[in-house]
């Protein structure tokens, strides 16, 4: 059984292990039934290219001192240069084949990381942050549904994403969120997020530097907002923008300045 965790969101490694390993299977049926050089939606690599983008963040997990920060990048732009890096040795390996080491190495990575792992124990992350067990294993099932999306979108091919899936991705993004702040980005802002898969949670962005936490009960708030965990998700890793997120059920509910809102997606950087 796994362990219970209770951050943003609530779950345990079974369900955190279930739900990695539906992801992966949607994620190789969309992959292997694409022609390999179809254009991801939103994207300048190919399908094949993802595909072997996916399989770089698996050995990630598996090749490295998990619990050192050598070979993690200081920030969004060195984290871009990493995976054009780590990708240029795949550029000829069909995507079957890819496929195939990613199966192999997400059964390799259960082993290192099993379903009785403890869920708060703290790692380094890109851009000199820290995520615990439970968002390093919410973000797999982010790259395989996120870049399994840009595949299916690309393909027209309906790819829904299950509210909680969503709220155990965005896990990772509240934890390391501060260390992609743009440097250029707006200026205060105080946002209080809202859905029905987490807790409260705070984004304090002042002075170019973002605190990122558990909401203290009656505390004022820029925004406060609530939507569904997907059209978050979606939002925050540069899918869609602000109308489409309103569109999928996102909607300030109050706020000492809600028009602040607009700022939110000028204040991080992706990689």
């Amino acid at each position: 059984m796994g362990q219970t965790y209770d951050g943003f969101v609530r779950t345990d490694g079974d369900q955190l292990w279930d739900r990695i390993r539906a992801a992966h299977a949607r994620f190789a049926e969309v992959a292997g039934s694409v022609p390999p050089d179809l254009r991801a939606d939103g994207s300048d690599w190919t399908a094949q290219q993802v595909t072997a983008h996916v399989l770089t963040v698996l050995r990630r997990y598996t090749e490295r001192d998990f619990s050192n920060p050598t070979g993690l990048s200081d920030d969004a732009g060195e984290v871009a240069r990493q995976n054009a890096v780590e990708l240029a040795p795949w550029a000829a390996v069909p995507v079957v084949v890819l496929l195939d080491d990613i199966s192999a190495t997400l059964d390799r990575l259960e082993a290192v990381f099993p379903r009785s792992s403890d869920l708060h124990q703290v790692f380094p992350f890109h851009g000199g942050q820290q995520l615990d067990g439970a968002a390093a294993l919410g973000n797999l099932i982010g790259e395989f549904l996120l870049h399994g999306r840009d595949i299916a979108r690309a393909a027209r091919v309906r790819w829904p994403v299950d509210g909680h899936d969503a709220a155990l991705v965005l896990n990772l993004g509240m934890q390391v969120s501060p260390g992609f702040v743009a440097p250029d980005g707006p200026g205060d802002l105080k946002v209080e997020v809202r859905t029905p898969h987490s807790r409260p949670w705070i984004l304090d962005l002042a002075d170019g530097a973002l605190e990122s936490r558990p909401r203290v009960k009656g505390e004022p708030v820029d925004v406060r907002m609530y939507g569904r965990s997907q059209a978050i998700l979606l939002n925050l890793y540069g899918r869609i923008g602000i109308v489409g997120a309103t569109f999928r059920g996102t909607t300030v509910i109050g706020g000492r300045r809600p028009w602040r809102l607009a700022r939110l997606p000028k204040a991080f950087v992706q990689p």
